[in-house]
């Protein structure tokens, strides 16, 4: 699947979570949106073009920084445009 059929699955299953009886049937639907969320989560991120993944630059032999690009993640969420 790709990243529209995933995002209109996930919004699909939020409103029957939204709309669910019981407690079992709630957690279901959450539980397999939270699985989407993560497919999504992890085909838009992308490494961080200062640090290139290490989430801190080296100042010196001694001496490292936080990357203030990714906040010290290492990646960036890189946003789909849709034509």
């Amino acid at each position: 699947m790709n990243i529209q059929e995933l995002k209109v699955n996930y919004k699909k299953l939020l409103n029957k979570a939204d709309k669910a009886n019981g407690r079992k049937e709630t957690v279901s639907y959450l539980n397999r949106t939270a699985k989407i969320k993560s497919k999504i989560y992890s085909n838009t991120k992308v490494n961080c073009f200062r640090c290139n993944g290490a989430g801190f630059l080296r100042i010196s032999l001694d001496e490292t920084k936080t990357c203030l690009s990714c906040y010290g993640k290492g990646f960036l969420v890189k946003e789909i445009q849709q034509f």
